[in-house]
Formats: C-alpha cells, sequence, structure tokens
C-alpha cells in the first residue's frame, strides 16, 4: 500500500504543475511579425514547449525553448491555434522520431485510426508500457489519450556519447529530396541548417538552430581531416556565413540547398562552395556545441 501511495503521490504532483505551452500540430511556422506573409524564421515541432510572451489577435509571440538562437529559445510568432495549455504529463522519459514521418494512431495496431503525425526530430513524452511488443505508448498535448507508434521509429537517450558521424549521416540522408524552405524544419521542407540541427538532435546532440552560431560552437577541423557528420560551413567570409553542409564520405557532403532545390549530394571541391569555404567544425567530442 505504501509504494501504491508514493506512486499515487507522484502522479498527483506531475499534474499539479502549473500548465506549460506546447506544440500541439505537426509543423507549426515560427513568423518573424505576425502576420501570415511575414518571413517565416523557424518551425516549431509537435510536443515542442514554447514560452509564452505575448498575444496579438490571434497571434502569439514565443520562445520555442529546444530550439538556440537565444538562451531562452528561438523568439518569433505563431498561431494560437498551434498551442496548447497543459500540465506535464507524467512521464519519467522521451523518445525523438528518427524517421521523417511517424503515424500515431489510437490503438498499437497498424490499421488503426491515425490521429496525429510527427516528423524526424519531434520528440514525445513516453505514456509507459505497452502490452504489445513492438509498439510505445505516447502523451501527444492536446490529446487525452494516450496514442501509439511503432517502436522502431523512434531514437532512445543514448547511453554513451556517440562517436561514428557515420550514424547521423544515415539520420540526414532519409530527407534527401526534401525541398528547401526558408525556415523549414520538416520532412515537408526543410532550410540548410534546419537539416543539420535535426541529424544531430535525434542523436541526444543538441546544436544552435542557425548555421551563423554553428559555426562557433564545435573542433576546427581541416579539409584532409574530414570525417562523416563533420559540417562545413559557407559564406562571403567567416563573419557572414549563410550555409552549412554535413560531410559523407568520399569527398562528398548531403545539404539542403535554396539554389539546387533541396536536399542534394554535392563534391566538396565543387566550384561553387569551395569558393567560399569558411571552414569546418567537427561536432562529435566537443566540449561545446552550445554558445
Amino acid at each position: 500500500m505504501k509504494k501504491i501511495a508514493i506512486a499515487l503521490l507522484a502522479f498527483s504532483s506531475a499534474w499539479a504543475q502549473p500548465p506549460k505551452s506546447y506544440i500541439r500540430v505537426e509543423v507549426a511556422d515560427v513568423r518573424k511579425t505576425p502576420q501570415d506573409g511575414a518571413e517565416q524564421v523557424t518551425q516549431a515541432l509537435l510536443g515542442d514547449e514554447v514560452q509564452l510572451l505575448e498575444q496579438r489577435g490571434d497571434w502569439l509571440k514565443v520562445y520555442v525553448k529546444p530550439q538556440y538562437r537565444t538562451p531562452q529559445g528561438y523568439p518569433g510568432w505563431l498561431r494560437k491555434e498551434c498551442v496548447v495549455k497543459e500540465p506535464p504529463h507524467p512521464s519519467n522519459s522521451a523518445l525523438v522520431v528518427s524517421v521523417p514521418e511517424v503515424s500515431l494512431r489510437l490503438k498499437p495496431e497498424t490499421g488503426a485510426k491515425v490521429v496525429d503525425k510527427a516528423g524526424l526530430g519531434s520528440v514525445l513524452a513516453v505514456a509507459g508500457p505497452c502490452d504489445k511488443p513492438g509498439w510505445t505508448a505516447f502523451w501527444v498535448p492536446g490529446l487525452k489519450e494516450q496514442v501509439y507508434a511503432p517502436s522502431k521509429d523512434f531514437e532512445g537517450p543514448p547511453p554513451t556519447p556517440v562517436t561514428d558521424g557515420r550514424v547521423i549521416v544515415e539520420t540526414a540522408a532519409q530527407l534527401k529530396g526534401t525541398p528547401y524552405l526558408w525556415g523549414g524544419m520538416s520532412y515537408k521542407g526543410i532550410d540548410c541548417s534546419g537539416f543539420t540541427y535535426t541529424a544531430y538532435k535525434v542523436h541526444g546532440i543538441t546544436l544552435p538552430r542557425d548555421a551563423d552560431q554553428q559555426f562557433e560552437v564545435g573542433i576546427p577541423v581541416k579539409l584532409d581531416e574530414l570525417q562523416p557528420g563533420d559540417l562545413l560551413f559557407f559564406g562571403d567570409s567567416a563573419k557572414e556565413i549563410t550555409h552549412v553542409g554535413m560531410y559523407m564520405w568520399d569527398g562528398k557532403f548531403i545539404h539542403a540547398s535554396g539554389s539546387l532545390g533541396g536536399v542534394t549530394v554535392t563534391k566538396v571541391d565543387h566550384p561553387k562552395y569551395s569558393a567560399i569555404f569558411q571552414g569546418a567544425r567537427r561536432m562529435l567530442g566537443a566540449e561545446k556545441t552550445l554558445p
């Protein structure tokens, strides 16, 4: 009885916490100003926590907490219907989506009704054990009932730091062919730094959201020392970084390119990119991956 009482107390305490704000849709556009036609600066994903700062009509000014642009998160505006306030779910663990998109179902069955979807890099709270092998139950913001998805489509907290960048490249390569979208963060459309940020996030490594700040962290490496997963940076100068890609192998890198139409593979010595190459950084093993 004592164990039951302690469990009930822990459950009650979790729900007694003040409501927080979370993204309730698969992808929410975050804009520079509160207008549909305003510049998109990033996107928030299902399950992301946001800090509410201000409301103007149907728009909310927020910090997207998982994404570093400032120590508080990424600032911007999104539509209020994308956000829900609710107490944190009683969960001690979370898993991150490791495939381009996963369907979240009412039952742990492939034919069950799909009630939501989540994209690569979304972090979902685990609801608890699932009786059906190969499935995991999750809490999703805005839904009262648990949802289910195949366990194979998620990555857990790495028990040890990732040392082989090839696993990060393989995750990134799943998005090959994804269209380019300024401020994009999903398989529907993604930009260069959102691409590298998301690939590393799946494996438990948090980078800054934008390319200029990604260039400020990690370990500098020379071109002849490149290893899979290293990031290559481009721009008119080291103070004007405008593009980032990820080294694969055999002298090639993968990146989300606006001029080339989306996520593609390019040779490191390509004349266009070698002319504006500003340096490379290794994030694996680095003491500092955030400013």
